[in-house]
Parts: C-alpha cells; structure tokens; sequence
C-alpha cells in the first residue's frame, strides 16, 4: 500500500492518477467532499486529518490495518506564504509551519515503524536552500523539512526505510494560483529559471516513481532539486 496524503492537491491528484493502476492507495487531506470523490474513483480507502486537532501519531496509525505492508508515504500537503517577515502575523507564521513541517513530521511518526523496506517522500522547495526575498515563512518550514528528513534517514536507516525529499521551484499548482495570475507574473517566474519554464506535475511524477523503486534502493537522505537549475546553475 502507498500513502499519499495531500491527495486532492494538483501534485497529489497527479500522483494518485500515475499509482492507482497497478497499487493499493490509502488518501490522507482535509476536504471530506474532495477525499471521498477521489477514493471513489480510484477504489481507495481515505482518512480526512486535521493538522490542528491531532490524536497520537500511534492512535492516527490505526487508520491502516496492521497486516497491511505499508510500501510508500508520500506527504503532498503543503502550502506558500510570501510576505516580509514583518509582515507577517504569527497565526500565519504557526499555520505554515502546522501545514508543511508539522504535518511531515506527524505523518512519518505514525507509520515509519511500519515502512521496513519502504519510502517516504516530502516536498521542501526552492525557499528551502535559496534566500529569496519575502520567503522567510515558508524557507524556516521548507528547510525545516530537509533538516527532518536527513535525520530520520539516519534513525531508519537500519529498516531500510528511505527518506527523501524533493525539491521543485514555482509548479502550476492549486497553490500557485495567485503567483501566476497574470501573463506578466508568469514570463517573470519562467525567467528566472536557467531552463525558462514553469514547472509542473509531469516534470516531479518521474522523480516520486524513481525513489518509490528499487532502482532507488541506495538513495536516502538526500533533497533532490527539479527547479530547471534555479538552485544551482547562473545562466550566461
């Protein structure tokens, strides 16, 4: 069985389409409505969570029955905030840091004991490696993600549990909505990426694929960026 919470998202609809062929899915998100339509379709059991009224991560494991082989978890929730750091509230400072690191951390808690031979996958991004203006919120989560995943790839290291995560720049996404609302908006996002493009799901689903496999079998611990060069490379 693979775990993808986030699942409704545009990333995490994506993935749930590319997997549910040939695997047993169990969704993991917020919306009741979007949550029961998608398992529906795609014949999976599902769980609504709220991140700011959580059981034990030992009781939240009981919504996979034991004798079920956990083979992946692959955490797609997340969210954006770019503001100066002065201007933003702390409520908005605790929900980001609730939506992304939190909910990384709560989701592994629950089910890393029962990953032997398994993957799990979260998403930092860009702001997590790269100081970019107005992305103080967001990169303290992000980063918070990488530094999370390298340690318990090293706790779990000896289950043969892999931890990684992956890393994209700016995705047409449900979350990037308001970032690229005008053709302006876009042609300024697309150019400040080395390879001028805006991402999407089809440039991240070979990634998840790849370090769900055996092929990946000796990766772990490591932030893999899909950013068309934005975190390393100055083009001429």
């Amino acid at each position: 069985m693979y775990i993808i919470a986030g699942s409704t998202g545009t990333l995490g609809t994506a993935i749930v389409n590319e997997l549910s062929n040939n695997n047993e899915l169990f969704l993991i998100g917020r919306d009741q409505d979007k949550l029961k339509e998608q398992a529906s379709s795609v014949n999976a059991s599902y769980q609504v969570i709220d991140l700011k009224n959580t059981v034990e991560p030992r009781e939240f494991a009981k919504i996979v029955d034991t004798e079920i082989e956990i083979k992946g978890l692959i955490n797609c929730i997340g969210s954006i905030l770019i503001k100066p750091l002065h201007g933003t509230s702390i409520e908005e400072f605790n929900d980001v840091l609730t939506t992304n690191l939190f909910s990384s951390y709560f989701l592994l808690a629950s089910f890393a004991r029962r990953m032997k031979n398994g993957s799990a996958i979260f998403f930092s991004s860009i702001a997590g490696s790269k100081g970019l203006s107005n992305h103080e919120v967001i990169s303290a989560a992000k980063g918070g993600i990488e530094g999370f995943a390298r340690s318990a790839a090293a706790t779990y290291a000896k289950d043969n549990l892999r931890v990684n995560v992956i890393a994209p720049s700016i995705m047409d996404s449900n979350m990037s909505q308001k970032i690229l609302s005008s053709d302006t908006a876009r042609e300024v996002s697309k150019n400040m990426h080395p390879i001028s493009k805006i991402g999407n799901s089809d440039d991240i689903l070979p990634v998840v694929k790849w370090l769900l496999s055996t092929d990946a079998q000796w990766v772990t611990g490591q932030t893999i960026h899909v950013d068309g060069g934005l975190s390393t490379v100055k083009p001429r």
